[in-house]
């Protein structure tokens, strides 16, 4: 990439030079009461590069709105004296008030422009600081490490250190810290934050709606702010004995923790809450007999406490977890009923209503309790994932209480249904950005040469199942195309390689027997490693397929597409690779949707062959958020081959203009790079003619198919994966 033209040296410009071209810019909004004039006059009397900067981005911004250019032409000098001679500084104020005018509008961007001096105090914090964007991955990876739930890391929107906080799902972090003098210092406050909230959620803080056990003192906020003191003493302990190392760490910020301790007036809580088991019954039994004597200190650590929030949070998942254990526990009982194992009469007359037993034992070398479940007197190993689930029901609520431990009958419940109570997804759109439940994505402005940050607005969307019989008549009408496939795919599944220079093995290698007798002709050592072996390779990869669900797929080429997938799972069932199938399409990048058919760790189920059935043409083709989010989830999962294939009918565009053309493209290609960064693989496999023309610079020469027979595709899909991973 060439470098911009601003930063080479031009000769300076005088003010008439600089508002002739000005002119050509700012055109649509200059009349006779206002001109170009007064700006050029202010930027005339900057250096040469400094000249060329405001008009490289005033050409850039005219594009978009010509407003947003004149008042961005009348800031920049004024801008420029509060960022010194820092070219980074000035651009980063640049993107900021067009990433403002993008996602709120022209208003919102001229606040960046006429407040310079603010975010100039902002930018040269950050030099010292550190921004949570920067380091939001490793804090995922972090707070991922300890125990319990899965915590996901996010920004609060705030500079406000009061503004973190967890909902139990999340924890929330400020945008930035810079209030210590290094950036070393200010990265492990935010770790800090992130093992104090997480610990709010592993030991128990908000097993109690706070608003009920509060509800009765004369002062609710004075009551939550002590109890919130107590409540971080008794945490900050728990950390101590659960992580020694990382407590060690941060002493520096745990002075006023140090100076509570030693006040004679709070001996007695510290006494207490130092008991190997407290718990927050202890917190409130505290609260209630020092309220009347005490008053909250705060610690700079411990953020907000919205109990509110988290009941909400709270009673969408319990009612989520349950479905879930309850299904699981349905599965289980299933498999124990087909295995060898003989079951009684009584439980087998009545499958639907099961009961589970259940012991909880505490772990004598931890904070873990271990769960044993059993069945009919005997004791049944449950899986991870049912480990997990009970494992954060325990964490809610201290208990699995009785109605869980009912095996779910058959149409009993529908955790689909659960996820459409908890989220309608035909209701969420109202409003101008709307942003509960969504994931967001940036996307690529190839003008620019920047990302929009947050432009794309994601949500995974459930398919309704179509209980048919489409999958058995593409079995039956594919017969002996199936019948190929699996023979075929069955073969992979048995391959072997030959391994050389082995210790022992089937045959000798003559290659390396020749170079240990040269060796030894020269007084060296003979190698032992002189044998041949064969050796079965174990396949270990996973594969998410993204299926284009745009309107111009409509009719045979859904069809097709349907088809292929069908053919697809029956062969990978038989090969044991580990695949995700996910539908994508959408309207505006405030819509952009992901369709789950088939999850990776999900069993080819007749569910998910209703939801095969269910795919149908949507409306259009913004490819760069599905690349993204399915990248995502991609590089979650451990496999040393990682394939994002792609199924489409045509080039990347939406019901916006913009999209359409090289912008599109351009966000598609950054996207397909951003993937290959995270170690996946990417391919195309393609029905448009016309492929030709903007494929091989999206995916590269040898990184797309194009069919053009639609007819094919069914047995083409298999035939490419087939060539893909071997």
């Amino acid at each position: 990439m060439s470098e911009p033209h601003y930063l080479e040296i031009s000769p300076a410009l005088n003010a008439d030079e600089l508002e002739e071209q000005l002119d050509r810019f700012l055109d649509p909004v200059l009349s006779f009461r206002r001109s170009a004039a007064l700006p050029a006059q202010q930027i005339a009397s900057l250096e040469p590069s400094k000249q060329q900067f405001a008009l490289h981005w005033v050409a850039i911004i005219s594009a978009t709105n010509a407003e947003f250019a004149y008042q961005y032409a009348a800031s920049f000098s004024a801008a420029c004296v509060f960022f010194k001679q820092q070219q980074d500084a000035l651009q980063a104020w640049t993107i900021e008030a067009m990433q403002a005018y993008d996602e709120r509008g022209l208003q919102f961007s001229c606040k960046i422009l006429q407040n310079s001096e603010t975010f100039a105090e902002t930018f040269f914090k950050k030099q010292q600081g550190v921004v949570l964007e920067d380091k939001q991955k490793l804090l995922s990876a972090f707070v991922c490490g300890l125990n319990g739930r899965k915590l996901t890391i996010k920004s609060s929107n705030s500079l406000n250190i009061e503004s973190t906080y967890t909902d139990t799902e999340c924890i929330f972090l400020p945008e930035m810290i810079a209030q210590y003098p290094c950036k070393e210092d200010n990265f492990l406050f935010y770790k800090l934050l992130v093992v104090y909230h997480w610990a709010q959620n592993w030991f128990a803080s908000w097993r109690y709606d706070l608003n009920d056990k509060l509800s009765h003192y004369p002062d609710y906020d004075k009551a939550l702010t002590l109890f919130h003191c107590i409540e971080s003493i008794r945490l900050i302990i728990k950390i101590k004995y659960e992580l020694p190392g990382f407590f060690r760490q941060v002493q520096a910020f745990l002075t006023v923790f140090y100076q509570l301790q030693d006040d004679k007036n709070w001996h007695h809580i510290y006494q207490c809450l130092a008991q190997k088991n407290a718990s927050i019954d202890d917190s409130l039994d505290l609260l209630e007999h020092s309220y009347g004597c005490l008053n909250g200190v705060v610690f700079s650590f411990q953020g907000s406490l919205l109990p509110t929030k988290v009941q909400e949070i709270k009673a969408y998942r319990l009612e989520e977890e349950k479905t879930r254990f309850r299904e699981a526990l349905e599965q289980m009982l299933s498999e124990y009923q087909h295995g060898s194992a003989k079951i009684s009469e009584e439980i087998e007359g009545n499958l639907s209503e099961t009961v589970f037993t259940l012991q909880i034992q505490d772990d004598p070398h931890s904070d873990n309790v271990v769960f044993e479940l059993s069945l009919d007197g005997q004791i049944m190993t449950p899986p991870d994932n049912v480990q997990s689930l009970m494992s954060s029901i325990f964490q809610d609520i201290g208990e699995i209480p009785e109605e869980y431990l009912i095996a779910a009958g058959s149409g009993h419940y529908d955790a689909d249904a659960v996820n459409k109570e908890k989220k309608n997804t035909q209701d969420v759109w109202s409003g101008v950005y709307h942003e509960e439940g969504a994931y967001f994505y940036d996307e690529w402005d190839h003008i620019r040469q920047q990302y929009k940050k947050n432009w794309c607005v994601v949500r995974e969307v459930n398919i309704s199942p179509i209980y048919d019989d489409f999958v058995s008549q593409t079995l039956t009408k594919n017969r002996g195309i199936v019948q190929a496939l699996r023979r075929n795919f069955e073969a992979l599944k048995g391959e072997e390689k030959l391994l050389k220079r082995q210790v022992n093995g089937d045959d000798i290698d003559i290659d390396a027997l020749v170079e240990s007798y040269a060796e030894l002709s020269m007084g060296m050592e003979l190698s032992e490693h002189v044998f041949t072996k064969m050796q079965r390779e174990e396949r270990n990869i996973a594969v998410v397929f993204m299926v284009d669900m745009s309107g111009s797929t409509k009719g045979w080429i859904n069809q097709a597409e349907r088809e292929a997938l069908v053919l697809l799972c029956e062969s990978l069932e038989t090969l044991g690779d580990r695949y995700a199938i996910y539908g994508f399409s959408g309207t505006t990048r405030k819509r952009c949707e992901i369709y789950h058919i088939k999850h990776l760790e999900e069993d080819y189920s007749a569910k998910v062959k209703a939801r095969i059935s269910a795919i149908r043409a949507k409306d259009y083709t913004r490819m760069g958020f599905a690349i993204r989010h399915l990248s995502g989830l991609l590089e979650d999962v451990e496999a040393k081959t990682k394939l994002l294939i792609t199924l489409s009918d045509g080039k990347p565009e939406d019901y916006d203009g913009l999209y359409r053309g090289e912008y599109g493209i351009e966000d598609t290609r950054q996207a397909l790079f951003e993937a290959r960064q995270r170690g996946i693989h990417v391919y195309c496999i393609t029905i448009d003619k016309e492929a030709g023309d903007y494929l091989p610079h999206m995916y590269g020469a040898a990184n797309y198919a194009l069919i053009e027979d639609i007819s094919s595709l069914p047995l083409k899909v298999s035939d490419i994966y087939r060539k893909l991973t071997t």
